[in-house]
């Protein structure tokens, strides 16, 4: 189950749906089950339930028809009919409240563990690897691709079978008070909050305003409850230590910290890390995913499982399976050119980017031509500018020797920093642009390619065109 394309099965009848969310069938049997749950009415799977989201630029009750011939067998809809052609019908106030309402109802029945993973940065990457680390102990599921939204939370968890042992929710936020929502029906009896870097700022203003957001999980724990917190940013830490009644363990690189992460080495096979905690030696670990940030990530997923008791054997086997999510640090070999690219390109933030380069100066061969296709990083308000004048002096204490391909509005910014520490610079307006610059660059010569920047970017072009 994976991505936009995945099927989300729902096993509450249309009467506890209606039930949940304070609404009522007003058309068919309240006995009805769905085959899953359906928000896109080009993905509609026969004998499914469509809801009929409201958006900020369409309604997904101007698509009811389309998703009734598509196969849907019900609507959850906010506003009356009729639906002509839909076997059942369940009006509730709110459609995403109720689809949240559903999942808290859901959550009720489940008696697996769940661990919920928040922060700015490693999110995605801690999911993937405690997902495979668990699954060396039971049945385990986890937040499909990047569905940890408002509406992708709580149909991950209408879609996991009560059996699971296991369940890892990546859970995200961009405004105040979301996480905390995601939270209050998720109930987490793990939770982990990676980092609380530059993001979203926005939204979310500043670094504190970031703290504030990505804490809202720590107050939907039960009394007693393990939180992880990374140590990097140390309001971070003093956030959480002001929530009482939580067990709370610290990892990172500071002296004071429960989980102390070790030396950090790299090669295009994995990373190489040490770690120390209080329920376990200290010991070397490996796991087949690139970077620094793939050492937090691993070690994160080592002290959860730790706690929830699984055998170092079981956490060595599980790292071992590990796999990085799509474009994030994934290292690609060219079938028959000598060209190693890495494909970061998913989203990038002052922290992530500044990191990205550092493995990509570690993995670059010897000889090799380093090449940073760097993007803009996207929503951070105020503080944009100066984060990317930061991040093109980065580059030029990094890797002086790269040649820098700037892509994007705000990258120029990028690009003169850059520039004037030495590096050689193009900065061009879009991917199209890029695509053609960057193909230059690597044209018969050995080369390592780093692809970083936010999504709104579409930096995958370059990938593609590289990989062809």
């Amino acid at each position: 189950m994976s991505g936009a394309d995945a099927l989300h099965p729902i096993e509450l009848t249309a009467g506890e749906i209606a039930q949940a969310a304070g609404g009522r069938v007003v058309v068919g049997d309240p006995a009805r089950r769905f085959s899953a749950l359906a928000i896109d009415s080009r993905r509609v799977p026969a004998g499914s339930l469509f809801v009929a989201l409201p958006g900020a630029r369409v309604d997904g009750h101007d698509f009811v028809p389309q998703a009734l011939s598509a196969g849907a067998a019900g609507v959850l809809v906010s506003e009356a009919g009729p639906w002509p052609g839909a076997e059942v019908v369940i009006e509730v106030p709110d459609t995403l409240a109720a689809v949240q309402a559903c999942a808290a109802r859901w959550r009720d029945r489940m008696r697996g563990t769940v661990l919920g993973i928040a922060g700015s940065n490693g999110k995605t990457t801690t999911k993937e690897v405690a997902s495979s680390v668990l699954s060396s102990r039971g049945r385990t599921r986890a937040t499909p691709g990047n569905e940890n939204s408002q509406i992708g939370t709580p149909m991950t968890i209408l879609a996991t079978p009560l059996d699971v042992d296991f369940l890892v929710l990546e859970m995200g936020t961009s405004l105040p008070g979301e996480l905390g929502r995601l939270a209050s029906f998720a109930r987490p009896d793990v939770a982990i909050v990676t980092a609380a870097f530059a993001e979203h700022l926005e939204f979310l203003d500043s670094v504190d305003g970031v703290v504030a957001a990505e804490t809202e999980i720590l107050d939907r724990l039960a009394p007693g409850a393990l939180a992880l917190v990374g140590s990097a940013e140390p309001k971070l830490v003093a956030a959480a230590r002001r929530r009482e009644g939580l067990r709370l363990e610290t990892l990172g690189r500071r002296p004071d910290d429960d989980w102390k992460l070790g030396a950090v080495s790299l090669d295009r096979a994995g990373t190489l890390f040490g770690l120390e905690g209080p329920r376990a030696d200290r010991a070397q670990w490996r796991v087949p995913l690139l970077g620094e940030p793939a050492a937090w990530a691993a070690s994160f997923a080592i002290a959860a499982a730790t706690a929830l008791g699984l055998s170092p054997r079981e956490i060595r086997e599980g790292l071992e399976q590990a796999r990085p999510a799509a474009h994030r640090m994934c290292p690609v070999r060219h079938a028959s050119k000598p060209l190693f690219v890495i494909d970061d390109c998913y989203n990038s933030n002052p922290a992530s980017a500044r990191a990205a380069i550092e493995a990509a100066v570690a993995l670059r061969g010897p000889g090799s031509r380093l090449v940073a296709v760097l993007g803009d990083m996207l929503e951070l308000g105020g503080a944009s500018d100066d984060a990317h004048r930061e991040l093109g002096a980065e580059v030029a204490r990094i890797a002086p020797d790269a040649h820098l391909v700037a892509v994007g509005r705000e990258t120029r910014l990028t690009a003169e920093a850059a520039r004037a520490g030495g590096v050689a610079v193009d900065h061009l307006p879009d991917a199209t642009a890029a695509i053609e610059r960057v193909l230059e660059l690597v044209d018969g010569v050995d080369a390592t390619v780093l692809v970083k920047g936010s999504r709104g970017i579409a930096l995958e072009r370059v990938v593609d065109a590289l990989l062809a």
